[in-house]
């Protein structure tokens, strides 16, 4: 018999995923801080578009890094609306 089981304890090696993991935590903390800090946001959603791009290539997590693109993306254009909003209202107060 060829089959031999494997060594009790053993794990199987499972893919790494840690390029997409940290593309959607940043795109989803970039869409919170666009709304209080947008440069944090603008930081954080470049960052999970940049490492949800570079998992894409790199890893198996496909789908995780879509999604980490897709808001880091909305990070992104929800810090310059925020931004956009803050300065109507300075101009408004200041008139």
């Amino acid at each position: 018999m060829t089959n031999a089981a494997p060594a009790p304890g053993a794990t199987a090696a499972a893919p790494v995923k840690t390029l997409a993991i940290l593309s959607l935590v940043f795109g989803i903390v970039s869409i919170v801080l666009a709304l209080f800090f947008p440069i944090g946001g603008v930081a954080l959603g470049v960052a999970a578009i940049v490492l949800g791009f570079m998992s894409r290539k790199r890893e198996a997590a496909r789908s995780m890094a879509l999604t980490g693109i897709i808001l880091g993306f909305v990070g992104v254009a929800g810090s310059i609306v925020s931004w956009i909003v803050a300065a109507a209202m300075i101009s408004q107060m200041m008139n």
